[in-house]
């Protein structure tokens, strides 16, 4: 992110991604003790894993995407077990905070600028898991694409976001680790930002003048 001190003046509001950005997703976490990395990694090559993950994210029915998959690929019944394993466990994938970025989001809100969430993220597996992030709480507002049945990085998810909570684009700052959703966003007029860490997003948005320097507090080591 690299803004004019005019620019950056003008920023009232942050957006998160969820996804690696605030909160670790690694599918992987739903294999141990039931499939192997071998057998996930054959899935996610040659068995479409993106594409029915983009359904899922898209808010298309659990029993809809498993048809299609066991339509799609009738002489591997294994890789419709690896998908509804991913579903089943999904709390599993989940697999942690990402390192700082709550500390960062708690200090914006401090500050008081306005936070919300934009993410690619079933509409289902969002609800039985946001018990997990409490900063969650913080944002003023959250879209999810299960809900909205669009995803990132396409332009229409961006402004439902943008009308539905009365957004400035050129006021409002896009925190993704997708280059292709900060592209996006920055094509509508937002300012974007590629998360690489919580500690490079905490210096932009000092030199933004949105944080002080430091953490208000530290919470871990």
């Amino acid at each position: 992110m690299v803004m004019s001190p005019d620019d950056a003046a003008s920023l009232d509001a942050v957006v998160f991604d969820y996804g690696n950005v605030v909160y670790t997703w690694d599918p992987y976490g739903a294999l141990p003790g039931r499939a192997t990395m071998r057998q996930w990694e054959d899935f996610v090559a040659h068995g479409d894993f993106a594409r029915w993950n983009e359904m899922c994210d898209a808010g298309v029915p659990r029993e809809q995407i498993e048809a299609e998959l066991a339509a799609t690929y009738p002489q591997r019944p294994d890789w419709l077990e690896l998908q509804r394993l991913y579903w089943s466990r999904f709390s599993s994938t989940l697999t942690g905070p990402v390192a700082g970025t709550a500390q960062v989001m708690e200090d914006l809100a401090a500050a008081g600028v306005r936070l919300y969430l934009l993410t690619n993220f079933n509409d289902e597996l969002f609800e039985a898991n946001r018990h997990l992030c409490p900063q969650l709480e913080l944002a003023t507002g959250i879209v999810v694409s299960g809900v909205e049945h669009v995803t990132k990085p396409g332009r229409e998810i961006f402004e439902i976001l943008l009308r539905r909570y009365g957004l400035e684009a050129r006021r409002t700052l896009f925190v993704d680790d997708s280059p292709a959703n900060v592209a996006a966003a920055e094509a509508l007029g937002l300012h974007g930002h590629l998360f690489r860490g919580a500690g490079r997003l905490r210096a932009a948005l000092t030199e933004a003048g949105l944080l002080a320097g430091a953490p208000s507090e530290h919470t871990g080591p």
